[in-house]
C-alpha cells in the first residue's frame, strides 16, 4: 500500500471515530427534564396547617415538604388557598436568587385571600442554602458561591443546581395541577430575578398548561448581555453549548404559549436589554413589557398592582388586559431632529394617563444610564409623536416609548437606538 492510499485510509478512519464521537456525544445530550414532565411529587411530611382570615378572604395555609427528583431531594413548599369549597384559579410564586419559599409566603397568602390557590417552594440551587432548614439534597451539600454549580454540567446536565430548581418547578406545578380545590386550566406562574429566570423557564417548557406568565426581571439569552456573560464565556464548549440549549430561558422561550409579561428595569444590573429584547422576540405567541426607567433590579411600585390585574384578568377573566405601546413611525427633520410617532392599544374602559418617550445617551455601562423624559402630544386616537432634538440623535441616544393608564399600569416600546431607522436595528450598549 503507497503512502497516498495509506494517508486516505488514515484519514477515513479519523473522520469516522470523528463523527461517530460527535453522534455519541449527541445521544449523551438529550433533554433532562423529560423524564419529569408527568411527575407528581409525594407529600413527605405536613408540617403545619393554619386557618387564618375572614369571610371571602379566609384561607388555609399549609407548609410542607414533598420528595423531588425521584426522592433524591426532600422541598419544603407553602401552600396557601381560601378556605371556601370551590375550584380557583392557581398560581405558582418563584423567590429571587438567595432567597426562598418563607420570603414569598406572604404574596401566597395575599393571593390565597384573593381567590387563588397559591404556592411557594424553596428552589434547589436558587435559594440561600443556609435559610432552608427544612429542604435538603446533594445540591445542598455543594459549598462556595452559589452560581458556579448552577454552570457545573463537566460531569453531566444532571449535576447543575439549576436542574434541581427545574425539576422541582416541574413538579409542583403537576402537584398543584392535581388538587380538587383547583381550576387546572388556569394556572399562572411568576417570580422575581432568578425566579423571573425560572418564569420564562418553566413556561417554556410546560407551554399551554401554562395560562398565564408574569416575569419580573428574569429574560434569557445569559451569553448574550446580562450579568452572567464572562461566566458563560469561561465555560469551554463542550459544557456552554449544552448549558445554553437546555439551560438558558432564552432558548425555552419559543415553547411559552401562554401570554408573557416582562418587567423590566431599564439599568438592570443582571438583565440588560440586549437579552430582554431576544427573550421576548423569540416568543411566537402574545408579549408585553415594561422598561422601569432608572430602576436597577428593584420593582416599581405599581409592580405588584400590575402583577394582581394580569392574572385577574387571564385567570378569572376580570377586568381589562394591559394595553400595548408601539413606535410605528419615524420621520427624520430637515434640522436632523426625530419625530418618533406612538401608537397605543387600550381596551375599553381604560384610559391613558401619561404617555412619554424616554431617551438616554450611551454610557460605559446600562446601569449608569439617566433615562430623561420626553413628552409626547396626542395627535389623534391614540396616536402620538415626540421629538428627538438633532444633538441627541447624532450621540445616539436610546429610546422607548412608554405609557401609563389610569389603573397605574405601565408598558413600553422595544428599545430603539436614534442613529438607525427604527425597525432595522439591533439594541447595543
Amino acid at each position: 500500500m503507497n503512502f497516498t492510499v495509506k494517508k486516505f485510509f488514515v484519514k477515513a478512519i479519523l473522520f469516522a471515530f470523528v463523527m461517530l464521537t460527535l453522534k455519541v456525544s449527541a445521544k449523551s445530550y438529550t433533554d433532562p427534564f423529560i423524564p419529569f414532565l408527568n411527575s407528581i411529587p409525594t407529600v413527605k411530611q405536613v408540617i403545619s396547617e393554619v386557618n387564618s382570615g375572614e369571610g371571602s378572604a379566609a384561607i388555609t395555609t399549609r407548609k410542607f415538604i414533598f420528595n423531588s427528583r425521584n426522592n433524591i431531594n426532600s422541598v419544603y413548599a407553602i401552600m396557601a388557598f381560601p378556605q371556601k369549597e370551590g375550584a380557583y384559579p392557581a398560581i405558582l410564586v418563584l423567590h429571587g436568587g438567595g432567597g426562598n419559599a418563607e420570603s414569598v409566603a406572604n404574596l401566597v397568602q395575599e393571593y390565597a385571600a384573593r381567590g387563588y390557590v397559591a404556592i411557594c417552594f424553596d428552589m434547589p440551587g436558587i435559594c440561600n442554602n443556609g435559610t432552608t432548614p427544612n429542604s435538603s439534597g446533594p445540591w445542598k451539600l455543594k459549598k462556595g458561591p452559589l452560581e458556579p454549580p448552577r454552570f457545573d454540567i463537566a460531569n453531566g446536565l444532571e449535576n447543575a443546581t439549576l436542574f434541581d430548581a427545574g425539576v422541582a418547578g416541574i413538579e409542583v406545578f403537576n402537584y398543584i395541577k392535581t388538587q380538587k380545590n383547583v381550576d387546572a386550566k388556569n394556572i399562572g406562574i411568576t417570580g422575581v430575578s432568578w425566579g423571573g429566570y425560572a418564569t420564562t423557564f418553566l413556561s417554556g417548557i410546560l407551554g399551554r398548561q401554562v395560562k398565564a406568565a408574569y416575569s419580573v426581571f428574569g429574560s434569557g439569552y445569559y451569553e448574550k448581555a446580562t450579568f452572567w456573560v464572562k461566566i458563560i464565556a469561561g465555560l469551554p464548549d463542550s459544557v456552554k453549548t449544552p448549558w445554553l440549549k437546555y439551560f438558558d430561558a432564552g432558548r425555552r422561550a419559543p415553547g411559552i404559549k401562554a401570554p408573557y409579561f416582562l418587567e423590566a428595569t431599564s439599568n438592570d444590573t443582571y438583565y440588560w436589554p440586549e437579552s430582554v429584547e431576544a427573550t421576548l422576540h423569540a416568543i411566537h405567541g402574545t408579549t408585553n413589557h415594561v422598561w422601569d426607567p432608572n430602576f436597577n433590579h428593584k420593582q416599581q411600585p405599581a409592580g405588584p398592582t400590575m402583577q394582581k390585574l394580569y392574572f385577574d384578568y387571564y385567570l378569572k377573566g376580570i377586568g381589562q388586559p394591559f394595553a400595548s405601546a408601539k413606535i410605528t413611525k419615524e420621520k427624520l427633520e430637515a434640522d436632523s431632529s426625530k419625530q418618533i410617532t406612538i401608537k397605543l392599544d387600550i381596551p375599553k374602559g381604560v384610559t391613558a394617563a401619561s404617555v412619554v418617550l424616554y431617551y438616554s445617551e450611551p454610557t460605559a455601562t446600562w446601569q449608569t444610564r439617566v433615562w430623561v423624559p420626553i413628552t409626547a402630544t396626542s395627535t389623534s386616537a391614540n396616536s402620538y409623536t415626540a421629538t428627538i432634538p438633532a444633538n441627541l440623535v447624532k450621540k445616539g441616544v436610546n429610546y422607548y416609548a412608554y405609557l401609563t393608564d389610569n389603573r397605574t399600569v405601565a408598558v413600553s416600546s422595544d428599545m430603539y437606538n436614534a442613529l438607525y431607522e427604527f425597525d432595522h436595528q439591533p439594541v447595543t450598549q
